[in-house]
């Protein structure tokens, strides 16, 4: 599985107006559930909050990539989400969070699939032409072509 594979167009959204970063991840919870990915927004906000507690998943250049593995989650996908204001995160370079993607990981699943997924993605947020074109991305099809245009394989 790559990260293509887990990328949907109909969990994108462009203009999240969150003030906080659970905000922001009950808002972007919605898409799942819109897409049939989750089966309970509140069950699932709290298995990403719990995560969160044991060390935060802002990485920084004004990205996050929280996830949540739950026993609601029917189905591994990843929503992508750019804010109107950015939010505070805890983030590894102590600025505020602007860009996010979300991981969904069923909560039965015994994969480390979703570990690896989570490294790709880490990976090619590390590379500064992707940070660079998701900043000036305005369009879902914008997203798709960065990663795209940068696949990571192991």
């Amino acid at each position: 599985m790559e990260i293509l594979d887990l990328l949907n167009k109909n969990q994108m959204d462009f203009n999240i107006d969150a003030k906080s970063q659970i905000e922001v991840i009950r808002d972007m919870a919605q898409m799942f559930l819109k897409d049939g990915v989750i089966t309970d927004v509140d069950k699932y906000v709290e298995s990403v909050m719990e995560r969160e507690k044991t060390g935060t998943t802002g990485v920084g250049e004004g990205i996050a990539i929280p996830h949540g593995k739950a026993n609601v989650v029917k189905t591994s996908s990843i929503a992508f989400a750019k804010l109107n204001t950015p939010v505070e995160w805890d983030a590894l370079d102590g600025k505020k969070v602007s860009m996010v993607f979300m991981l969904s990981i069923p909560g039965g699943s015994e994969s480390k699939e979703h570990l690896r997924v989570l490294s790709l993605l880490a990976q090619s947020l590390m590379d500064d032409d992707v940070i660079d074109a998701l900043k000036v991305a305005e369009t879902k099809d914008d997203i798709i072509n960065i990663f795209k245009d940068k696949e990571i394989t192991e």
